[in-house]
């Protein structure tokens, strides 16, 4: 009888040598790791390296991975304490355009680096170095030792050594013509591009042109021209009141900035779109639609907004604004 628990047909002979070559192979594989890794690709590797960089700050959000990322409560009022200081290179960077990765890496806690990100999508700019200190969580003694590190795009770290060297020489009517020069720069540059968005249409603006504006990044510009999709174009600066999560500030400054051609708006007519068409638009309900799929069946066409105000599905708010979307 116990014979029996050791027949395998053929099928079941074939499964188990290749379960123990494989077993097998996989061992083989981890004995010999460290003669085989390095003969891979060298982009391969150079991936698993990156990917590794990434999990290693990815744990460092969540409170995993490596103890140096680690962090425990102080004793004062005032927030957390490092348990162990962060390691990383000091190397210059700007902190209007650095990521967090990079904050991450110079010693600043994962949440101070998510404070300064907000801070630069809500529309907020470092014009000098003094001001990175002001971000919440930033510690001063941190913030001295990064200190000589920050460059802003308007620092130059020639200039310094030019006017000394111009000093020296005895130009100084140079160093007057070069600041003349540099202010001009700044005014034009400063006068250029208000000009140049006042100009921008917003019917016709692209995600990209509109995170050029101030205190718009990707999620608001997206859900601007989403909904503007969705409508078929703007007929009113009113209407980007209706898109959530603008803030007020950035609502007033896009109405004083941006013009607006109603000759782009898109329009649905009303005697060849579909049900589905109609009742997807933001101004239209089912039962909206479904009065204007009966009644054009009914009088084989709608020849203007006006048959549709004798039914009690559209109010004159309705009327007013379906005139800018609805052809006949």
């Amino acid at each position: 009888m116990w014979k029996d628990f050791f027949y395998f047909n053929k099928g079941e002979k074939r499964a188990i040598i290749c379960l123990t070559i494989l077993i097998l192979s996989a061992q083989a594989a981890l004995w010999t790791t460290d003669y085989w890794i390095p003969l891979l690709p060298e982009k391969l590797t150079k991936a698993l390296a990156e990917r590794e960089v990434l999990k290693t700050f990815q744990d460092s959000l969540t409170g995993k991975g490596s103890d140096r990322f680690k962090y425990k409560n102080g004793n004062n009022n005032k927030g957390v304490a490092y348990s162990k200081t962060i390691s990383g290179k000091l190397i210059p960077f700007n902190p209007n355009t650095a990521d967090s990765v990079l904050f991450v890496s110079l010693g600043l806690k994962p949440y101070v680096a998510k404070n300064i990100l907000k801070y630069r999508k809500k529309g907020g700019v470092f014009r000098k170095t003094e001001d990175f200190a002001r971000i919440y969580g930033i510690e001063p003694a941190l913030f001295e030792r990064i200190k000589p590190f920050i460059r802003l795009q308007d620092q130059r770290s020639d200039f310094p050594r030019k006017e000394q060297s111009l000093v020296s020489t005895g130009n100084v009517s140079e160093i007057s013509r070069q600041n003349n020069v540099t202010s001009a720069v700044q005014a034009t540059s400063s006068v250029s591009k208000p000009a140049e968005l006042n100009r921008m249409e917003i019917n016709r603006m692209d995600t990209t042109t509109l995170q050029q504006l101030k205190g718009i990044g990707s999620v608001t510009a997206d859900r601007i021209t989403r909904y503007r999709n969705r409508l078929g174009g703007f007929y009113s600066m009113h209407q980007l009141e209706e898109i959530k999560g603008l803030y007020p500030e950035t609502l007033t400054r896009l109405q004083a900035m941006l013009k607006m051609d109603t000759t782009q708006i898109t329009k649905l007519n009303a005697n060849k779109v579909s049900l589905e068409k109609l009742k997807a638009h933001p101004y239209i309900s089912f039962y909206q639609a479904k009065v204007i799929v009966e009644l054009r069946k009914a009088r084989s066409g709608i020849k203007n907004i006006r048959e549709l105000a004798d039914f009690k599905e559209f109010t004159a708010a309705d009327i007013e604004r379906l005139k800018w979307y609805l052809a006949f």
